[in-house]
Formats: structure tokens, sequence, C-alpha cells
């Protein structure tokens, strides 16, 4: 006889509707406060200490439920009190998005839903909108019908991801089945300005930062192409195996771009994975008047570019994306008793969680889908364009004040320069001085609340840097910084 039933514990767990409702609409009305308050009333950064926020926002977590007066009350703190706001239109330091609003609510309907976008049986329709998605956005970067990928959570996945391909793709033996015991060193290339998220993954991959050849760049901070073939050469003739080159559309610095289709006819040339990281740059290849730049771009093996910078959806949605989507099966698939595939039923191998490293996956990819549904496309087009606009002005104002040097050209929305006193030419150690100088203003810009940019490195220097990716900040914000 089997045991009698134990008794069900107190149902405090499974809200009905009514108090779900409830719960959301006290959440929306913080919510909409914050929105309202977001451009005017709130500084976008606060000069507190770790210690005062730590004590302000860390609470014991309680036996019983907490009253739902005091946990707004502490949400309160969270948002309005102690919390940095990349929405904010005087935010242009790092390359973070604003946070769409449609986003938000779609972020909601997805926690909501709770699937797990891993397999096509568990997330039917979430799964068919995520790969539509990016395939809508393979094309238009110009990649031929066919490619594909998928959402996940930033540029460091996105290019840890596009190494493993490559490095399965072009090691010359299989990998998976034999790692990497007794093989040359395998060598990845990329700018001396790419984002170290290159560097990071390849020592994820066992290729340490010995296998990644940091290339000098040219005047305009773009990749060496002599350089990238000298190294190449001197690689082969040490015993080395060069695999990848990994082009940079948009440096975080600068905004550089490299000579993505010179780049590609190095990698034809010497059988080499091309895989671009334009984590920062993708959106603006994307539109028509500034897509000319990227020329090349179209012509990357593997590429990723992410929603919640140019996009300005909510973090973190990044899309990663594959000439030939096949080979993502082949890097990252497993055949496990316990997972039987929508493909072994039907035949349609949809199952997303077999082209990556994640099985279980929430759906990302609903909050950026949303945010183009409810806005369309062509104004996401008019304000990135706009946004580079802000960049060239507060380049302009620069070049105007006589104690202000521009670092390097504006490119893309990014926009660097320093503060020179007039009376320079009395100081000695010059250069030692000016860093400390323009590093100090960071902190006083900082700790004043009113507009933070941040910095950037120009040959050695330090230069104050502003990047706009943010559609709620105008040309008043470039005027007060």
């Amino acid at each position: 006889m089997p045991r009698p039933v134990p008794p069900a514990p107190e149902d405090a767990l499974n809200w009905s509707s009514e108090v779900a409702r409830d719960f959301g609409e006290a959440a929306l009305d913080l919510w909409a406060e914050f929105v309202e308050r977001l451009p005017s009333d709130l500084p976008v950064v606060r000069d507190h200490e770790s210690s005062q926020v730590r004590d302000a926002v860390c609470i014991a977590v309680p036996d019983e439920a907490m009253a739902w007066d005091d946990i707004f009350s502490h949400l309160r703190t969270v948002m309005l009190e102690e919390s940095v706001y990349p929405g904010h239109p005087s935010f242009v330091a790092y390359i973070s998005g604003a946070g769409t609003v449609p986003g938000a609510v779609a972020d909601l309907l997805a926690s909501g839903l709770n699937q797990n976008v891993g397999g096509w049986r568990l997330s039917p329709a979430a799964t068919e909108v995520e790969r539509h998605l990016a395939e809508w956005f393979a094309a238009k970067l110009g990649l031929p019908a066919g490619s594909s990928g998928y959402i996940t959570t930033g540029g460091a996945n996105v290019n840890l991801i596009g190494l493993t391909v490559a490095r399965h793709a072009k090691a010359g033996w299989d990998v998976r089945a034999e790692g990497l015991r007794g093989g040359p060193q395998l060598v990845i290339y990329t700018s001396a300005e790419a984002h170290d998220t290159v560097d990071r993954a390849a020592q994820i991959l066992g290729l340490g930062s010995r296998g990644v050849r940091r290339i000098r760049v040219d005047d305009e901070h773009r990749m060496d192409l002599e350089a990238l073939a000298e190294a190449i050469e001197q690689d082969l003739s040490q015993g080395h195996r060069p695999i990848c080159v990994v082009g940079t559309a948009g440096t975080t610095g600068t905004g550089a771009i490299d000579p993505l289709d010179k780049i590609a006819d190095v990698c034809k040339a010497h059988d080499l994975w091309f895989h671009v990281d334009a984590a920062y740059g993708g959106a603006a290849a994307m539109t028509d008047q500034l897509g000319h730049l990227f020329k090349g771009i179209e012509r990357a093996d593997t590429l990723g570019f992410c929603p919640h910078k140019w996009l300005y959806t909510p973090i973190a949605g990044a899309c990663f994306l594959a000439r030939d989507p096949k080979i993502l099966r082949e890097v990252f698939a497993v055949d496990a008793s316990y997972i039987i595939e929508q493909g072994d039923v039907d035949g349609s191998d949809r199952n997303v969680g077999y082209m990556g490293p994640g099985f279980s996956r929430q759906f990302g990819a609903l909050k950026i889908w949303v945010s183009l549904l409810a806005h369309g496309w062509q104004p996401y087009q008019s304000r990135i364009v706009h946004d580079v606009a802000l960049a060239k002005y507060l380049e302009e104002l620069a070049e105007y004040e006589s104690e202000l040097e521009v670092m390097t050209p504006q490119s893309l929305s990014i926009a660097t320069f320093r503060f020179v006193p007039l009376d320079l030419a009395d100081r000695q150690e010059a250069s030692v001085y000016l860093d400390e100088l323009n590093e100090s203003i960071l902190h006083s810009l900082e700790a004043g609340g009113k507009v933070l940019p941040s910095n950037a490195v120009v040959r050695g220097a330090v230069a104050i840097r502003a990047c706009v990716v943010n559609f709620r900040t105008e040309a008043d914000t470039m005027d007060l910084l």
C-alpha cells in the first residue's frame, strides 16, 4: 500500500491572478515614477561609498513574508537612491544602452512565461521568434540567405562562442574528442584596440594569452594590415597554426572600425576563420546611412553584436550569427539520453540549446523583438544617426575651446578629448601631469552627478571619452559636459 499523501504546506507561493496583478501594479507605479523622474530629477550617478550602499540595500531574508509596503520601500531605495542610471540623458560613459520601455515590459512577460528556450518542445513560439529575429539581423548585415544564430548574454559570450567555432573549424584535428594536447600552438589575431574578451576567450579555450597576437593599429586606430601579414608569416615559420582573425566593428575606446573587407581577403588567402566583434557598431552597420562604413562585415564566418548597446534594449541581449549555422551543432551538440529533440519527432531540428554552450536559456529575444515591433526600424535608424551627430557636435565644441584638445577624430558615436591648460609650457613632465589632471576631472565629474563620461587611453595618454547610445541624450548634455 502506498503511504498517505503528505499534507500540502500552506499555499503561500501560488499567488492568484488577482494578487499577481496587485503586486505587479505596485511595481508598475514605482517604475513609472522612475521613468518620469529620470530625465530631470535624478542624478546620473551618486558619490556614495560601497559601505554606504551596502548598508542601505542589504537587508536580512525574513522567515515569514515581508509586508508589501516594506518590500516596495526597499525597492524605492534600490532604484531611486542607490543606483547609477544608464538611461539618464547625461550618461555618456560606457557602451550601455538606455533600456527601451517596450523591452522592459517584454521582459516581464518573458519572465512570467518562464520557458526554457533550449528546446523547441519547451518553447515553440519563443524558439521561432528568436530564430526569426536572428535571421532578420543576419539579412540586415548582408550575410547570405541561410545565415542564422540566436540571442546570448553579451559580447564576451559572443566572442567565446565565435572563437570556439573557429578552433573547431581550423585546428586541423578533432578538438572536441582529443583536446589540445600535443598539437601546435593555435593563434588568433586581433587589433591592439580590440576588447579584452578576445584574450579571455583564448584563455578559456586553452590557447592561452600566448595564442593571441595583438596587431598594431594605424593612425586611425584600425588594425594595420601589413603588421597582420607579418605576424601570420612569422607564426607559420615557427610551426604555429593560425586559425582566426577577429575584426572589430567599432572599438570600445574610440569607435574605430577595422578594414573588414581587407581582413576578409587575408583570411581567405590563409584559410583562416573570420570573426567580427560588432558588439558596439553592429546596429550602425544595419542602417542605410552608416552601413557603408562596415564594408566586408557581410563576409564574416561568425559575427556578434549587442542590441543592449546601440539598439537600446534592456540588458542582457547579444546576437550571435553564423554564416553556416550547421557548424554550430558540430561544435556544441551532445547525445544525451534524457533529451529527445524536436528534430527526432518532426525533422525540424530547431533546438537552440544545441547551437551553443547553454541549455537553460531565457526568452531574451522577446525584449528586442517587441522593441522593434513597438518602434519600427526607421526610428531606430534615425536615432542611431542622431547619436553620431551628437558626438560630432561634442567634438566641435572641444575644438572651439582653447584649453581642450581633441584626442581622436570622432568615430561613430564616440568623441575623445582632454583638458590642456594654456600655461602647460611652463610645467615639467607634462604628460604625467596631464594624465593626472584629466583623471581628477573625471573623478570630479562623477562626484558631481550631473554628467558621466568615461576615460579612454589614446596613444598612452588619458582622455575624457563620451559615447552616445542613449535615445534620451540631446545636445544640451554635450553642452553640459
